[in-house]
């Protein structure tokens, strides 16, 4: 409510000056005082009315904010009906109090029922525009910020499905694969058939656990497997995976193939130092653990694997868990079970 105009300072300040000139032309207007404009325009009549307009304004701007602390009032026609019609009967009322006090204190005698008609008709005309003009605008705010927040959740669509593509896609993977494939075309033919071999296996699984909420431990370690193989063929490279993981659960898909990538990406590898990635499983979870030689430029760190949290989020309350000493990375992933309802 604070952003809305009616609460700005400078509004609340130049505001009853205008509306108070207004009232006092009205009045002379209705009076037949039109002469008094050029005689005496800046007379005590003037700032009474502006006085008056101010007193009015933040006496319905207090009105407002009560309203919006009862709950029950909610935004339905009936509510601004009655809101209107209680503002305008209480300011009726102020009004009634600081002429009559007006009179009395300063003029010397009390006002009659024309006048005190004449003040009330205008200042509740002012009191209603002023309450129009707030539920107006607090509409319009209401309306903007719900396009404003489905914008928003358009665009976080929009850059969730970019995610996806991108993680699809992985164009690291794909640009460095078809350059060493480029390579290997001239070098030797047969490597190069393997190679698409693997590279095809890997995007064929890519593609198609997108569809799936969970996949098999032994499907994902499967194309896994084939992932350190493609590796393998690129240059510098020297990787092993070892399996020791007996049972089979789910996870979800392309994380430990995600997590093996990551490893190998932020790993100092050479083709005399064998990065092996061992696999070993607890009563929760399921380890993947290697000697670590972080690169300088690239370091494995939470936002690796931050997408891969976030899902693993929806299908369980434990969380991956990293463990790095001096010479050994640890990484702690859920397993994912599916209970049956039976």
């Amino acid at each position: 409510m604070k952003k809305l105009f009616v609460h700005k300072p400078l509004f609340r300040l130049l505001s009853p000056v205008f509306s108070g000139v207004i009232v006092y032309l009205l009045i002379l207007l209705v009076n037949n005082n039109v002469a008094q404009i050029q005689n005496e325009f800046l007379g005590e009549e003037l700032y009474v009315c502006i006085g008056m307009s101010y007193i009015i304004q933040e006496f319905s701007r207090i009105l407002l904010l009560l309203f919006k602390r009862f709950s029950f009032l909610s935004d339905t026609v009936l509510s601004i009906v009655l809101q209107v019609v209680v503002s305008i009967v209480l300011s009726i009322v102020v009004v009634t109090l600081c002429i009559t006090l007006y009179y009395k204190q300063v003029l010397g005698f009390s006002p009659n029922s024309e006048e005190l008609w004449l003040f009330n008709s205008v200042f509740s005309v002012i009191t209603m525009i002023y309450i129009m003009l707030f539920i107006s605008h607090q509409y319009l705010h209401k309306i903007n910020s719900e396009k404003l927040k489905e914008e928003q959740e358009y665009l976080a669509h929009i850059e969730q499905d970019f995610k996806e593509f991108k993680q699809g896609i992985n164009p690291d993977l794909l640009f460095e694969s078809l350059e060493n494939l480029l390579v290997l075309i001239k070098q030797d033919k047969e490597k190069a058939d393997d190679f698409i071999d693997y590279l095809a296996t890997i995007y064929r699984y890519i593609l198609s656990s997108k569809q799936k909420q969970l996949v098999g431990l032994t499907e994902e370690l499967e194309n896994t497997e084939e992932l350190v193989k493609l590796f393998n063929y690129l240059p510098y490279r020297n990787v092993s995976l070892v399996n020791r993981i007996k049972t089979s659960f789910l996870i979800v898909p392309r994380s430990l193939l995600f997590m093996v990538e990551q490893i190998i990406r932020t790993t100092i590898i050479s083709s005399n130092i064998n990065l092996e990635i061992e696999l070993n499983e607890e009563i929760d979870f399921f380890t993947i653990s290697y000697l670590t030689n972080d690169k300088i430029t690239e370091v494995f760190s939470a936002k690796n694997y931050k997408e891969i949290e976030r899902v693993y989020a929806i299908y369980s309350k434990s969380t991956i868990d990293v463990t790095t000493t001096d010479y050994k990375r640890t990484i702690k992933i859920p397993k994912l079970t599916i209970k049956s309802n039976a």
